[in-house]
């Protein structure tokens, strides 16, 4: 309790909370904007942040992080285009509710659910974080080749119409992650001498080929997202009304949490495997299987509140190893750098006020980030009632600029015009975008991780096998694999039941 509150006292001050304040706010805009995203906006912070004191410093790029996830979900749930790469998996469920009229309930769900992620990560990051740090080294390249394994098969069999399709969804996926430079090797693999392509495919541009170019062209026949629905009225009061849906979900929202967190504190893993993950699993355990896919709250809240949980799960291996949890907490491991902070097994006994006052940070802008997004969410909605002859053309700009100004390249504008012309391929076909979407994000962490292991084991097999972590995670892509059948006969007996 003591060590609490003097990280509490930490955040005292004026000039800190000012930092908090002006770090939300940014994020918000920034997580709203297809295109932007936490990586890139704190990159341009990391210039500024040197001329800071350490700790208002990291405390800003702290408030940025948490409010640029929050946000993403914005653009996924009203244009099925994510804000950030990790919210991907909230147009699973999001865009259908926006479809359906429900833009505002949506968003106050999208909401809640970030909230609690926050919440919930947060206190888990105060109370966990010392110990958690440590286990995450237990993550051999065996482990980490199992879990992106298990990953990719959850949602492969659980987010589709079809396993099947949805496993060769994801080996396409996994097929398009191993274009570049061949880790091992250094030869060049299906770049068709596009020099874009040798660190492998950019993620912004297949992401707003993938969800936002490909939902262009099925918007050319409709007069506007919500045509053929009624939209809720732009108020408040609506947007309660999702966040109190959210709420009804409590049992997904924890799971989601503790999911989220523990993957984010996995080195290497990040925000977007968790989602999915949390996605699959929520779908798996729930009472109501078969809604999933159709505008479902509960899958709404598995994805956003797995989303926010592990941003504060992957700040622990930054600040307890000096290991980055994902590729944005990469800036915060310069940022103490810079300011002669060393992360480490030491950094809690030298700096514990400060490491309290971090994730206290998170629950404060994860609290602010809901409630501003709330208040601004009436004036988003409108989005889902503008004219397509508008909308189109705003939403093609993002993704235009978008595409290009994260790394200035002109290639990158074909790379997203054709993964939009593959989308709406693996649509028309009924194959699963996100499983599609994953292989390609889980393709760099599952070859590399292979290939170590074997080169540690001698060439031999049985180390996917043996070791006890492998084993569980064996058993968990079973049970997803067979979780499919297993809802579909619940469905169907609850459907004989209820006749």
């Amino acid at each position: 309790m003591e060590n609490l509150l003097l990280g509490l006292q930490e955040l005292a001050d004026p000039q800190v909370l000012l930092f908090i304040l002006i770090g939300g706010v940014v994020g918000l805009l920034a997580g709203a904007i297809p295109g932007l995203n936490d990586t890139n906006i704190l990159t341009l912070f990391l210039s500024f942040v040197v001329f800071l004191d350490p700790f208002p410093a990291v405390i800003l790029m702290t408030a940025v992080f948490i409010a640029c996830q929050t946000a993403g979900s914005i653009p996924a749930i009203l244009i099925n285009i994510p804000g950030t790469p990790s919210t991907a998996a909230s147009t699973l469920e999001g865009y259908q509710l926006t479809k359906r009229g429900l833009a505002g309930q949506a968003l106050g769900c999208s909401f809640g659910s970030s909230l609690m992620g926050t919440v919930l990560g947060g206190l888990m990051g105060l109370i966990f974080a010392p110990v958690l740090g440590h286990y995450a080294l237990s993550f051999g390249p065996p482990e980490m080749f199992m879990l992106a394994l298990f990953g990719m098969t959850a949602v492969a069999s659980l987010t589709g119409s079809s396993v099947s399709r949805g496993l060769l969804a994801a080996i396409l996926g996994l097929l398009v992650g191993t274009v570049g430079l061949d880790y091992f090797l250094g030869v060049t693999r299906c770049t068709f001498g596009v020099a874009e392509l040798y660190g492998g495919v950019p993620q912004i541009p297949l992401l707003l080929g993938l969800f936002g170019v490909s939902e262009l062209y099925s918007l050319i026949f409709k007069k506007s997202i919500g045509a053929g629905t009624t939209t809720d009225a732009p108020d408040v009061k609506s947007q309660f009304e999702g966040f109190r849906a959210a709420f009804r979900y409590k049992k997904a929202m924890l799971i989601s949490a503790v999911i989220g967190f523990i993957i984010g504190v996995i080195p290497g893993t990040g925000a977007t495997i968790a989602s999915f993950t949390s996605y699959g699993m929520a779908r798996s355990v729930s009472k109501e299987p078969d809604k999933f896919g159709t505008g479902h709250y509960e899958g709404l809240v598995a994805t956003d509140t797995a989303n926010n949980a592990s941003v504060p799960g992957s700040i622990v291996p930054a600040l307890t190893l000096g290991i980055p949890g994902s590729g944005t907490t990469v800036l915060f491991i310069s940022a103490f750098l810079m300011h002669g902070m060393q992360p480490g097994p030491s950094f809690f006994s030298n700096y514990l006020p400060e490491s309290n006052a971090i994730f206290i940070t998170v629950i404060l802008v994860g609290v602010l980030a809901s409630v501003v997004g709330i208040f601004m969410a009436k004036y988003m909605v409108k989005i889902v009632s503008l004219p397509t002859y508008i909308l189109g053309p705003i939403i093609a700009i993002f993704c235009l600029l978008g595409a290009y100004i994260c790394r200035n390249k002109v290639n990158d504008l074909f790379i997203m015009m054709v993964f939009s012309i593959l989308a709406i391929f693996l649509k028309k076909y009924n194959y699963s975008l996100p499983a599609f979407l994953l292989g390609v994000i889980l393709g760099p962490i599952i070859e590399p991780n292979f290939f170590r292991a074997l080169a540690i084991s001698n060439n031999d097999y049985s180390i996917f096998f043996t070791r006890p972590i492998c084993i569980v995670l064996w058993l968990m892509c079973a049970a997803t694999l067979l979780m499919p059948k297993l809802i579909s006969r619940r469905t169907a007996k609850k459907g004989v039941e209820s006749k």
